[in-house]
């Protein structure tokens, strides 16, 4: 009899109580539900963070890597054209090289002919020698050549007339420059009347003039006044003392 009378209480106390009880329980699923909610939202947030952090370094690595990758380009580009010019600067030294070489060989090449017909009577002598009507030792930097008063004078290679002289020892002389080779000739006891001017063009073979008899008294008692005084010289204004050769060098008699 107790029992059932417990039953019945328990019952009716379930009747009474029963909408707080569902209460409670809604209340608590609702808690449960919002706490699992509130966890999910939260590790979706790192999650989201994470992926944004993640994206940002990799946006970064990228831009590092693609900044590299511009740089070794640039790089490379850089010792393309350099590699491009060092070449080009080598082509240019080597074609000025060439041209130089053109130029010293278009020199040696140069042949002259002889000015005049004739013999030797005094060869060139840097060291003094005695000349015996001044009664005096005296350097010859040319070489006398015996010929005929009247006989032609040519010029010996292409050139221009560049001074005529007629005040030096050896009376009215000629000055031709050859650009060809820088060298001057220089003619000298020409007759005054000459067959150039001062500027004037001449070619090879072409007569200049006529053996004369305008040196000093003394030079032409030495040796005569049928000759002509020849000199070769390397610079086309130089002194003949440091800047004559040996005409025998190039003209053989």
């Amino acid at each position: 009899m107790e029992n059932k009378d417990n039953k019945k209480r328990f019952t009716k106390f379930l009747k009474k109580q029963g909408f707080y009880i569902a209460l409670f329980l809604c209340l608590s699923v609702i808690a449960v539900v919002a706490a699992v909610t509130t966890n999910h939202t939260k590790n979706a947030k790192k999650v989201a963070i994470n992926e944004a952090i993640t994206s940002k370094e990799a946006r970064e690595n990228q831009k590092i890597n693609t900044k590299k990758t511009q740089e070794g380009s640039l790089s490379q580009r850089n010792k393309k054209i350099n590699n491009a010019v060092e070449v080009k600067n080598n082509l240019k030294q080597k074609k000025n090289l060439n041209k130089s070489e053109i130029s010293v060989s278009k020199a040696s090449e140069v042949k002259f002919v002889k000015p005049v017909e004739g013999k030797i009577v005094m060869k060139y002598s840097e060291t003094p020698i005695w000349w015996e009507i001044s009664k005096s030792y005296r350097p010859n930097f040319g070489i006398n050549i015996k010929s005929k008063v009247g006989t032609n004078v040519n010029a010996i290679a292409n050139g221009e007339v560049k001074k005529i002289d007629s005040k030096g020892s050896f009376g009215t002389t000629v000055f031709i420059y050859h650009p060809e080779n820088g060298k001057t000739s220089v003619y000298g006891n020409l007759d005054k009347k000459l067959k150039v001017k001062k500027g004037d063009k001449v070619i090879q073979g072409q007569q200049i003039g006529s053996i004369g008899k305008t040196s000093l008294r003394g030079m032409s008692q030495e040796i005569g006044n049928d000759f002509l005084h020849f000199e070769i010289l390397k610079k086309s204004d130089g002194d003949p003392q440091f800047s004559s050769e040996n005409p025998e060098k190039y003209i053989k008699y």
